[in-house]
């Protein structure tokens, strides 16, 4: 029998976001470093930053990188 492909992409979407997803006193260890993540600190406003992305959280963390950025910051994993 054979996998129906939009079943197969379904759960991999499904597995993708449960890696993100913070476990109870091991958040930090499922996050990606600056570096790993493409992350640029800026000091001004720009188009595309951190306090628009879907990840941040205020006032100067992420669901996806490890440590403190700044709401101005930028990364690859960027999401609106």
């Amino acid at each position: 029998m054979t996998e129906n492909p939009c079943r197969r992409a379904a759960l991999r979407t499904l597995l993708a976001a449960a890696a993100l997803v913070p476990r109870s006193g091991h958040a930090e260890g499922y996050k990606m470093t600056k570096k790993q993540a493409g992350y640029v600190d800026r000091k001004k406003p720009a188009t595309l930053e951190c306090s628009g992305c879907i990840y941040f959280i205020q006032p100067n963390d992420c669901v996806i990188v490890k440590g403190p950025i700044s709401p101005h910051g930028w990364c690859t994993y960027y999401g609106d």
